[in-house]
């Protein structure tokens, strides 16, 4: 039996049913409660993944992961009295994808059926892309531009949808993309851009810092770039006022005079002076950071409050500190935010230290011509989702970043990349 086939397998079906699960649900009205079907998933993905710590050169890999889990019993043992042990297995679920998907997709690179992996993983892709415009039309003639419009991610899936889309279509892009002929491969392969459209509509202001950073990282990390560099940033001029005009028309906010504006950034970002938390309001993003830091002292600032502080409330009670400190949990919640409440710095240093492992790995792949650059695009949005949203907790988006973020580190193409 030929193991990698079936984590391949596997792979498919745990990219499928979580990234179209939502959008069936609510649009066929099935009585199934979605959470007993991700935590089918995420038993799935342990599964398959404790077949697969067989990977070479991985020491580095293998401690980080055993260092998280310390860290998250330390900060279990801290919290003892006020974390029951259910609320810490619960919560774990929204860290396993994080560092089991490397582990599984670095299993698969290194055996004969890397090429297959790439295969299914672009016709994935492709239908994913091809079925989120009709659905995302569908919500915004519904609902009208914002969260809504989620795409088959459902109600609140607009962010994730689109760091998905821009990822999904540079990954799709450099794939046998010949440097020499750089504009005509651009051209030949315009027809992607075609699947950025749900990002247009749905309200997701991040859209424009990564439409720029796809159009720049498309272009070879070397001095003898800088030309067409140059010829990027004209081209992005047209490419940029068109997003402008269909979101100005969308949501009747215009990007440019209204969202990109310092008084609008700090009030989304920071928000207002002698802002009253008592009235239920979403909390600044930055804000949320701040009060955490001055929530969280001694020992609960290095290690948290433990593991599964955002659980329950439906199956479960709120945890102790949950429900004395709901009115900041609730809303938008950045990763970083999300990390720190919970594993305090200790937390948020093992995933920087577990994202530049993987970032180094695309650096130091020489027979990708494309490896630092879509190793590049995932840090940036890695570091967006760090103080924009809690993008990596989706078993879906989880999946497919560090599928891109492995891609780039073990990809190989038989062309040693030179100056690069």
């Amino acid at each position: 039996m030929d193991l990698s086939r079936t984590k391949i397998f596997i792979i498919l079906i745990l990219l499928a049913i979580s990234g179209f699960i939502s959008f069936v649900i609510d649009f066929m009205h099935i009585d199934v409660n979605p959470s007993y079907v991700r935590f089918g998933l995420d038993i799935l993905l342990l599964f398959a993944t404790i077949f697969s710590f067989n990977i070479r050169n991985s020491k580095s890999l293998l401690i980080l992961i055993v260092m998280f889990l310390i860290i998250s019993l330390v900060s279990l043992f801290i919290n003892i009295n006020d974390l029951e042990f259910v609320y810490f297995i619960n919560g774990l679920r929204d860290f396993m994808p994080y560092f089991l998907f490397p582990v599984l997709y670095i299993n698969i690179f290194q055996s004969c059926n890397a090429s297959i992996l790439r295969k299914y993983m672009n016709i994935f892709l492709y239908i994913f892309l091809i079925i989120q415009i009709p659905v995302s039309l569908l919500q915004y003639f519904a609902e009208g531009a914002g969260d809504t419009v989620g795409g088959t991610l459902g109600a609140g899936g607009s962010g994730i949808l689109s760091f998905t889309v821009y990822l999904s279509t540079f990954y799709l892009m450099i794939q046998d993309f010949d440097q020499k002929y750089y504009f005509r491969n651009i051209i030949k392969k315009s027809y992607l851009l075609i699947f950025w459209l749900p990002s247009f509509i749905n309200e997701t202001k991040i859209s424009f810092l990564l439409m720029i950073a796809f159009f720049f990282l498309l272009v070879p990390l070397n001095m003898k770039s800088l030309f067409k560099i140059i010829l990027i940033c004209l081209l992005l001029i047209p490419g940029e006022l068109l997003f402008e005009r269909i979101y100005t028309s969308t949501t009747g906010s215009s990007y440019f005079n209204e969202i990109l504006q310092e008084d609008y950034l700090n009030n989304y970002m920071i928000g207002v002076d002698n802002m009253n938390f008592s009235e239920g309001l979403d909390i600044p993003r930055l804000t949320k950071i701040s009060l955490a830091i001055e929530i969280q002292k001694g020992e609960k600032f290095l290690f948290g409050n433990g593991i599964g502080q955002f659980k329950g409330g439906t199956t479960l009670p709120l945890t102790t500190f949950a429900t004395n400190y709901q009115w900041l949990l609730e809303g938008s919640v950045p990763l970083l935010f999300f990390i720190f409440i919970q594993l305090g710095c200790s937390g948020v240093l093992i995933f920087m230290i577990f994202w530049y492992f993987l970032f180094n790995c695309s650096w130091q792949n020489k027979l990708f011509n494309y490896s630092r650059n879509l190793g590049l695009l995932c840090t940036i949005s890695f570091l967006i989702i760090m103080f924009y949203n809690d993008s990596l907790r989706s078993l879906f988006f989880c999946g497919l970043i560090m599928y891109f973020f492995v891609f780039a580190g073990y990809w190989k193409d038989g062309k040693r990349v030179i100056n690069n």
